[in-house]
């Protein structure tokens, strides 16, 4: 398989997403609309990504049709982020698009190879180093444990949903991504999680944060 993609990028600030989620979006600036489109005509990948700072602003006061006529803020992207093909569910008659992006490769940017109107980047799959399984089996163990206690206090009728069996027979490397279907934490812990390529470390690192009760913790 080859490693590197071309990607489309989509910057927002604070959304942290993992690979094997399906993130539902509203698209209203023109250059992002004109690259859904292109992507989803060139089977391009779009890349949704945590942002490192705000490059410009967007003019205030804005009225709706002003807003879907200019392009807002401009950030400058994170270095790793995960992306995935967009289908298109909905294009309303003023001109917005709504969009699923099945996101299913954790990428690193290597190089901007178009700027305007929307960056293309070249990237690389990141990949997780290899661990001692029963360890990370454990520290799986352990989390649903405390998954299931947070539910218990602050999402009682969430239980009967909770399919703890099916979470144990997830690959710790899955699990440690497909929890956060779930769970929430803030942005800058998840891109911490999401950058790094120590399964265990991700691992031990989520359990000691459900553990201290950590209050931005929302199930």
């Amino acid at each position: 398989m080859n490693n590197f993609f071309e990607v489309a990028i989509f910057p927002i600030p604070d959304l942290v997403v993992f690979p094997r989620t399906v993130l539902p979006l509203h698209v209203f600036e023109p250059r992002y609309r004109t690259m859904i489109e292109d992507s989803v005509k060139q089977e391009r990948m779009i890349g949704v990504c945590h942002t490192k700072k705000q490059i410009s602003s967007a003019r205030k006061n804005q009225s709706i049709k002003e807003a879907l006529s200019s392009n807002q803020a401009t950030y400058e992207p994170v270095d790793v982020f995960s992306a995935g093909q967009c289908k298109i569910t909905e294009k309303t008659k003023d001109g917005r698009i709504y969009v699923n992006i099945s996101l299913q490769y954790r990428l690193r940017l290597i190089q901007e190879i178009q700027t305007l109107p929307y960056r293309i980047c070249s990237c690389q799959i990141l990949e997780d180093e290899s661990a001692d399984p029963s360890r990370l089996f454990q520290h799986q163990a352990d989390i649903i444990n405390l998954m299931r206690s947070i539910m218990e206090q602050e999402a009682p009728r969430e239980l009967t949903k909770f399919d703890e069996t099916a979470w144990l027979k997830l690959g710790p490397e899955e699990f440690s991504f497909d929890l956060f279907k779930i769970i929430r934490f803030p942005p800058d812990l998840m891109q911490s999680l999401l950058e790094s390529t120590n399964t265990e470390k991700r691992l031990l690192l989520i359990k000691e944060t459900l553990t201290n009760g950590l209050q931005n913790a929302k199930i």
